[in-house]
């Protein structure tokens, strides 16, 4: 007797119903994309105990008629696909046609369609059709799906809680609302709206709807584009940033996605403006032609290859970092009061900045020449309190005369001039200092070094021997020269004079840990930067360490010639603002 059989319709949809439908927000995914596609204007989302127990989607798109609604529960109908040539240029969300069977063949789903005059309603259970008939004449379609996965009773047991569901249907519909801002979203949960968009097609409106308008204050329009492909959108100043990823959101052409190497990509262009363990808030619209990208890889169709990856890369990097290098941050402590909420059609008159020139390679030398080591020991102290900041406008120079008064909690150097109080942490200052001049020094090398006079040896386990080997030459270009010295040793020949004097044998241990970790993505400009802010904070004065006003006037000093005075190499502020009349209304001294 033959052992291979055929599976029937059923067995196989509940399998593909595996893949494509996992969750609650699995089958929000795939009803609110197929109302994109017909064309929607306005979708409403019905949640029932977080979609446990009752989801209903409802659209004012194209709707079907009689034969297609019952057509479209049929494994691979599809109205988006009719030739091969048409998996090559994708515009649509959905196409491979599992979607609908899949979740009809493990819940119980109604559906509601018009087309013309008369509507048609389809009741499907398990994959078998319980009723079609005729329905009311509302223009477009309503699911709903109720009893998921009775069928299935595994899959059922491992949903999430309530709450983890709810938060995951949210964020997806979030994102679809930034993705479609001329499609107005409503989301509900037991009656209670949860978002509510108006379709205006204004991104930043959307924005404000999910963030709120604090954050749209505080995001920063970009717009770049190459031979491929156009980026455009919202990214968030670096003082907004959240403690996951999730709020980086990526649109190509139009479909929500997950890259893990684009969002690398967009936390690193944020570099020495937050701290590594905090991300921005990004809403990127990334237009190509669809032969570009390749999105059937996985049922889910989140994640999508790219052509002339490197290229786009490339552009969304270079982007996000001119954005950010044209606005001028300066933190600033704020009074709130209440105030009337402003006209929003004028919010994106609140966003403008001025712009700091780029300095040339000459005044890059220049400024060198006025940063200064100090003789104090590495500051592993990098906490500091957290403060509300916003952005001052400034006319042209990035940071005002100061004057020195005092230094509070031997950390806190106090200053002032005629337009208020400053407070900046020394640590912090002194580490933005030393970052670009060891960034200058490390991009800029002049090939001097000395020999070492005392042999530094550093013994290493064979594994690590062994990847420092194959990446010899990225020590070379640090001008580090090296040699065996044992099994698994290696002995220090000469380094660059610029070492920090007595830390050399550590500098030299943290490059090669980095060289490390990074080896298999390893990107030298990105190392470089890693280490000249690593070498800043070891060389930079402690907190709760006495300096002397000389030593304050010189921070203060040579704050003023750095590039980015107002951050530390990790993101935290180093100079926040009491202006005068904040200070007045906090004493009550003007209204």
């Amino acid at each position: 007797m033959s052992k291979i059989r055929v599976m029937s319709e059923l067995l196989s949809n509940k399998i593909a119903a595996g893949e494509v439908v996992e969750k609650v927000v699995s089958i929000v995914k795939e009803l609110v994309e197929n109302s994109v596609d017909a064309g929607a204007t306005n979708i409403k989302i019905d949640l029932k105990e977080s979609g446990l127990r009752e989801i209903v989607v409802t659209d004012n798109g194209i709707g079907m008629d009689h034969n297609d609604a019952v057509l479209a529960f049929q494994r691979h109908a599809t109205s988006k696909l009719y030739t091969d040539d048409d998996l090559f240029s994708i515009k649509s969300l959905g196409f491979r046609g599992e979607a609908l069977p899949s979740i009809a063949a493990v819940s119980e789903v109604i559906l509601k369609t018009c087309q013309n005059e008369v509507g048609t309603l389809v009741h499907i259970k398990g994959g078998k059709i319980l009723e079609e008939k005729n329905s009311d004449a509302r223009i477009g379609t309503q699911i709903t799906v109720t009893n998921m996965f009775y069928n299935t009773p595994a899959r059922l047991k491992h949903l999430s809680s309530v709450y983890a569901e709810l938060a995951n249907v949210t964020e997806y519909v979030n994102k679809m609302a930034l993705s479609y801002p001329k499609i107005k979203f409503i989301l509900t949960n037991d009656e209670k709206e949860l978002l509510n968009t108006d379709g205006s097609g204004n991104l930043l409106k959307v924005i404000k709807s999910i963030y709120g308008l604090d954050v749209a204050k505080k995001m920063l329009e970009i717009n770049v584009s190459n031979d491929d492909y156009e980026v455009s959108g919202y990214i968030s100043l670096p003082e907004v940033n959240r403690s996951s990823r999730n709020h980086m959101t990526i649109l190509v052409n139009g479909r929500v996605i997950k890259n893990q190497i684009l969002n690398r990509v967009i936390n690193d262009s944020y570099s020495s403006y937050k701290e590594d363990t905090r991300y921005p808030i990004v809403v990127l619209k990334i237009k190509t032609d669809p032969s570009l990208v390749d999105v059937n890889v996985h049922p889910s169709k989140q994640d999508i290859k790219f052509s002339n990856f490197e290229d786009l890369k490339e552009l969304i990097s270079n982007g996000i970092k001119n954005v950010i290098k044209t606005k001028l941050l300066i933190p600033k402590i704020e009074v709130k009061e209440e105030v009337p909420e402003p006209i929003y059609e004028n919010l994106t008159l609140n966003l403008e900045r001025n712009i700091v020139s780029e300095s040339t390679e000459s005044n890059d030398k220049e400024r060198l020449t006025k940063l200064i080591n100090f003789d104090y020991e590495p500051n592993n102290e990098l906490d500091i309190e957290d403060k509300e900041e916003y952005i001052e406008e400034l006319p042209t120079e990035k940071l005002p005369e100061l004057y020195p008064v005092g230094l509070v909690h031997g950390t806190y150097i106090v200053c002032e001039n005629e337009k208020g109080i400053y407070l900046i942490d020394q640590h912090a200052a002194q580490e933005r200092i030393n970052y670009e001049k060891f960034s200058y020094l490390l991009s800029h090398p002049n090939n001097d070094v000395i020999d070492s006079i005392i042999p530094i040896v550093i013994e290493l386990p064979m594994q690590d021997y062994i990847i420092i080997k194959n990446n010899i030459d990225i020590l070379d270009k640090l001008n580090i020269k090296v040699e065996e010295f044992g099994q698994s040793s290696l002995r220090v020949v000469s380094h660059p004079t610029w070492f920090t004097k007595g830390r050399e044998e550590i500098t030299i241990r943290n490059i090669l840990e980095m060289i490390k970790e990074e080896e298999k993505h390893f990107d030298l400009a990105k190392f470089l930067d890693h280490l000249a802010a690593t070498m800043a904070c070891k060389a930079s004065v402690k907190g709760n360490t006495r300096i002397t006003k000389e030593d304050m006037e010189s921070i203060i000093s040579q704050l003023r010639e750095c590039k980015n005075p107002f951050n530390c190499p990790h993101g935290r502020p180093t100079i926040i603002n009491f202006t005068i009349y904040e200070l007045e209304k906090m004493f009550k001294r003007s209204v």
